[in-house]
This record gives structure tokens, sequence and C-alpha cells, in this order.
């Protein structure tokens, strides 16, 4: 894979690269761009594992809550996916026996989500795929660098509406 990118002013400009890039219609072009490219990177890895990358990420913060589980409303705020599309990848995960929900004991409005046996097979199984896919895509970027974009990434997230 080649990580090498020229980037090439509009048409017109007066050969400054860094000004044809900031302005606000060719920063969201690039993050779109850029955005689209990852995803396609982690369906890649996560296919032979039956997954979308969301429903892994999913996964993920499930496994980072352990055996005390999550609520619905818990696990949106870690994704950045609305309540009716966290609902319906939990419904497809339990469908898959992924992962197993119930009731709160003390609130039964409250149902908390927890990995099944299968569900931690298959993230120890796509982990290392993933993480090679995450290593291609960021390959070029010192870490000093992948973390300043982290950071300015949040930032962006923050300002959006609804956030």
């Amino acid at each position: 894979m080649d990580s090498s990118v020229t980037l090439r002013p509009p048409t017109g400009n007066s050969g400054n690269t860094s000004t044809a890039l900031a302005t606000p219609a060719a920063t969201v072009h690039a993050l779109r761009a850029a955005a689209a490219h990852v995803e396609r990177a982690l369906a890649w890895a996560l296919e032979p594992h039956g997954v979308t990358a969301a429903q892994f990420e999913l996964l993920q913060v499930i496994e980072r809550h352990g055996k005390s589980g999550a609520g619905c409303s818990e696990l949106g705020r870690h994704l950045a996916a609305p309540g009716p599309d966290v609902t319906r990848m939990l419904d497809r995960l339990d469908s898959a026996g992924l992962v197993a929900r119930k009731r709160d004991d003390k609130d039964r409005r409250v149902v908390h989500t927890e990995l099944t046996q299968k569900g931690v097979e298959l993230i120890t199984n796509a982990g290392p795929d993933v993480r090679q896919a995450e290593l291609t895509v960021f390959d070029g970027l010192a870490d000093d660098e992948r973390a300043r974009l982290a950071i300015l990434l949040q930032g962006v997230r923050q300002n959006c509406p609804g956030n």
C-alpha cells in the first residue's frame, strides 16, 4: 500500500497547498475520504469474522464494561451511533450469539449487555486482523502525529450538532 499522497491545490490557487487544504470544504472532503478508506480497510479485516466495523467496536465497548454489563444508553455514549442503531446492532449480535442481554434486578427498564463466550472468542480471533488494518491505515504517521490527529478529530466531533 502506497502511503505517500501528493496533495495538489485546486486550479487557480497560488500554489499554496496548505491554504488550499484549509478551506472547510476541502477539509470535510479529506476527512470523509479518509474515513471511507479506514472503514473499507476495517471491513476487509473483519469480513472473515462475520461482523462489521461498527459491530466490532460495539463488542469492544461491551468488553470494556466487563461482567457488570452495559445499558444501551451507556453503549451509545461510547459510539458514533444513535440509540436506535445501537439497539439494532445489539439485536444482530444477540441473534448471532455474541452478546447476552438481561434486565436489571432493581430497575426492569434497564437492560444490561455482556459478551458471550462466542463474543469473547470473536474479539480474540479478529483482534490481530483489526490491529494490522489499523497499522496499515496509519502507516507513515508517527505516534505523536496519530495522537494529535485523534485530539483534532475529537474536537471536530464535539462541534457537530447533536453531540
